[in-house]
């Protein structure tokens, strides 16, 4: 199967007063189309400036990032789900939900009736006419999630989508995040600082080194969904990769 994103031999690095600092050296690798991969790394690697790469927000100093021609003419092949949720405060979160389907041109009559079943399939029903300030953070990041996922765009970034919450909600909504994959086949890649969700959620797992990064090693995971965040495999998967990122 064709790949429908390669990163071949990227460099990157930011620019100051007081000289140059290498971010990403020399990373290369491939995403499948439908897939769920994570990447992992020490912190301050440069995680999230990949995906700022990835989606066109800031130039490789040199390597080439390819993506497969779209079968179908678009604007944008991707959504950006960032660490905050960025719920815009005026607006309600049906509202919120729908940014994505207006900017598109879709009415707001459709685009609200696209949103409904979602949100009460994933427990925002009866909270539509709420502004963010009403809501929890757990449901603010459901809010947020849908709105990237009605886009309907091809390929979804998700930058520690769930890095904020607690540990139950977090659960709940890796979860619900695997539901909707499975459901809608979009490809994900997900930045995150937490090796279990990345074995939990995860088709591969591409493991970074510090500052500056390439890839340290692949995991692949042909694991079924649901996946048992304690059995025997994946703690010992879990074990491995900490052991890759020297930790």
């Amino acid at each position: 199967m064709e790949s429908i994103l390669s990163l071949d031999h990227i460099y990157y690095s930011y620019h100051d007063k007081n000289g140059e600092t290498p971010v990403i050296n020399d990373l290369s690798f491939e995403i499948k189309p439908g897939s769920f991969t994570s990447i992992v790394g020490p912190s301050g690697c440069g995680k999230s400036t990949l995906l700022s790469l990835l989606c066109d927000l800031i130039k490789p100093e040199a390597g080439t990032i390819y993506i497969r021609p779209p079968e179908n003419n678009t604007d944008s092949r991707m959504g950006y789900m960032l660490q905050k949720d960025m719920l815009l405060p005026w607006r309600t979160i049906i509202d919120n939900i729908i940014l994505g389907l207006e900017i598109k041109g879709v009415p707001k009559r459709e685009a609200r009736k696209q949103a409904l079943p979602l949100m009460e399939k994933y427990g925002l029903s009866g909270f539509e006419k709420n502004y963010p300030c009403e809501l929890s953070g757990g449901m603010r990041q459901r809010a947020a999630l849908l709105r990237t996922l009605l886009y309907d765009r091809e390929i979804i970034l998700l930058d520690e989508p769930f890095g904020a919450l607690d540990a139950f909600t977090r659960v709940s909504l890796q979860d619900r995040l695997i539901e909707l994959w499975k459901s809608i086949g979009y490809t994900a890649i997900m930045v995150t600082h937490d090796v279990e969700e990345a074995v939990v959620l995860s088709q591969k797992v591409v493991v970074m080194t510090g500052r500056p990064a390439k890839v340290s090693k692949i995991f692949e995971i042909n694991q079924d969904y649901p996946r048992n965040r304690n059995s025997i495999e994946m703690v010992e998967l879990k074990q491995k990769i900490l052991e890759e990122m020297h930790i």
